[in-house]
């Protein structure tokens, strides 16, 4: 039972404002069974100045990311990312909020282990 909730555990993590209105909150697991379907939701608090939310996922053997863009203060405060078959091995997940300049507003880095599954 203990190992259940390990691998299904979700850990919820938010970022310091770098700027005014630049809170970021993010929700991902921190392990899972290979292959790894991986899940992040993130909520960004609406500012003029928010223009996208960038997620990467990445290990020495395994990259993807995705990249939503954000409508500033109208745009939804909840978004969600979705990484399909990682192997087995240990990840980065970042997770950045970019503004309209293009700069980093928030960012918050994630481990992620994706272990094999025992037969």
């Amino acid at each position: 039972m203990r190992i259940f909730g390990l691998l299904f555990g979700l850990f919820v993590l938010t970022s310091p404002p770098l700027f005014a209105g630049a809170w970021l909150a993010v929700q991902a697991p921190a392990i899972m069974l290979a292959p790894g379907h991986l899940v992040v939701q993130t909520v960004v608090e609406p500012d003029s100045a928010n223009r996208a939310i960038q997620v990467v996922a990445e290990s020495p053997d395994w990259y993807r990311s995705s990249e939503v863009q954000l409508d500033g203060g109208t745009a939804p405060r909840k978004n969600t990312f979705e990484f399909k078959d990682l192997p087995s091995g240990t990840y980065e997940i970042h997770v950045t909020l970019l503004g309209s300049d293009g700069q980093q507003r928030a960012l918050i880095v994630r481990k992620l282990e994706v272990i094999a599954h025992a037969h």
